[in-house]
């Protein structure tokens, strides 16, 4: 049988006559014409769970759902496969937009909790310091004659009571009278801390004197804007009366000194009370422009610097090493520095701070010295405690202006305690004593 004829053989041997093979071959190609239409226009996605209904029944069972395609420009000519009013990456923007949101939300949140532990932490050192400052400044019993008397007293001015605390040295007589010195605290601080973080009364013990320690209303002092409503100067004057009517002290010996906004404090009073004081000692500030335009005392004003290369409060200026190291910043809102200027020497010119040269030359024209200063280095005292000192003086006598300058020093008093971690506050030098030094300057000045 020829190749031709072997199907109209079977055909015939089935019984299948010729009308009804040309009906079947007929019918075969509309089904297969109709399956290539439905292949190209279902999404593959649909066929294969057609042809997988075993693979989903088992996935549905299982309860886990299929996984959508990413909707990429592959997909954009299907209308199956975008939500409406999609367009090519539109899903991705707004998947990478909220991961950045989020990882924003994380970092945010991960700086905020680590603030919330170093305010934690400030206000855990700043407990201990009060109570130790609060023993320290305890009443001695009459046994130890080798420490002195320390007391709280209050004067009142303006109607208010003001506290301070006085600190009588060993031996004290009333027969004799003895200088003061006034020492007055930074922002966020007070007088029992101030006691404590300058460690001024062994120094008075040793050397006869009495120390004063103030207590600002809300822990602040006038730093010479004219903005506080407070008489901080009147303060001081009724507590100079004060002692005076209690103690036996030289009135022509009374000195004055402070850190940070203390420090501005002292240079207000300088030029407020110049009559009253005989000296003053100013560590981590600088000065007021606004106090120095009020500055009208023709009166030289013996005056001694204790400032670091790192202290962020400090404005060095184009003369100095550097303004803050960058470090520190959080110490401007600890210490409410930020109510008074910036860190750099730009921003502290902008809000009235004087930079050290402007300072410097400021105190040598009031006192009338000459611009070429006598400079030498301070012995290495401690190498580890990463500073180092030069002291630098101009005029003499009752005119002298001294600067120890203290590279790697912080917001920080030499040779005292700390107030604060060095991450804050940073280093202390150990090189020299500012308790000490001021005592030896202001002893060889009286008015």
């Amino acid at each position: 049988m020829q190749a031709g004829n072997w199907l109209t053989g079977v055909e015939h041997k089935i019984g299948i006559h010729q009308p009804h093979y040309l009906s079947i071959r007929t019918n075969m190609k509309a089904v297969t014409l109709l399956t290539l239409l439905l292949s190209a226009a279902l999404p593959l996605s649909f066929l294969s769970q057609l042809s997988s209904p075993a693979q989903n029944s088992g996935q549905q069972t299982s309860g886990q759902s299929q996984a959508r395609p990413f909707p990429t420009t592959n997909y954009y000519r299907s209308p199956y496969a975008r939500p409406p009013g999609y367009r090519p990456g539109e899903y991705a923007a707004r998947a990478y937009a909220r991961q950045m949101e989020r990882e924003e939300q994380q970092q945010n949140q991960q700086k905020q909790n680590q603030r919330q532990q170093g305010q934690q932490q400030q206000a855990s050192q700043y407990g201990q310091l009060k109570q130790y400052a609060q023993v320290l400044g305890a009443p001695n019993s009459d046994k130890d004659k080798n420490k002195g008397y320390t007391y709280a007293d209050k004067v009142n001015i303006d109607g208010m009571n003001r506290t301070f605390q006085c600190h009588l040295p060993a031996g004290y007589k009333s027969l004799k009278n003895m200088p003061v010195v006034l020492v007055f605290h930074g922002l966020q601080l007070d007088g029992l801390t101030m006691m404590y973080l300058s460690n001024f009364n062994p120094v008075s013990d040793r050397n006869g004197f009495v120390v004063i320690y103030g207590d600002g209303i809300a822990r602040a002092w006038d730093d010479g804007r004219g903005s506080r409503s407070y008489d901080d100067v009147g303060y001081v004057c009724k507590v100079i009366e004060k002692i005076a009517s209690t103690v036996s002290i030289d009135k022509r010996r009374v000195y004055a000194c402070g850190i940070s906004n203390g420090g501005y404090f002292s240079q207000l009073l300088a030029c407020a009370i110049p009559d009253r004081l005989a000296a003053i000692g100013v560590v981590g500030s600088t000065m007021m422009q606004q106090a120095a335009n009020r500055c009208h005392s023709n009166r030289s004003m013996p005056i001694m610097f204790f400032l670091g290369t790192g202290d962020p409060l400090v404005a060095w200026g184009s003369a100095g090493s550097g303004t803050a190291n960058g470090e520190l910043n959080d110490l401007v809102e600890l210490v409410g520095a930020n109510k008074i200027g910036g860190v750099d020497s730009a921003m502290a010119r902008f809000g009235g701070i004087l930079p050290v040269p402007e300072l410097i030359d400021f105190w040598t024209a009031h006192n009338r010295c000459s611009n070429n200063p006598y400079t030498t280095m301070e012995p290495d005292r401690d190498p580890k405690d990463g500073t180092r000192v030069q002291r630098q003086s101009w005029g003499s006598s009752g005119s002298e202006v001294v600067l120890y300058r203290i590279e790697g020093g912080g917001h920080t008093w030499p040779g005292g305690f700390p107030y604060a971690g060095r991450e804050f506050a940073g280093r202390i030098s150990q090189d020299i004593n500012a308790s000490e030094l001021l005592w030896q300057f202001f002893k060889s000045h009286s008015r």
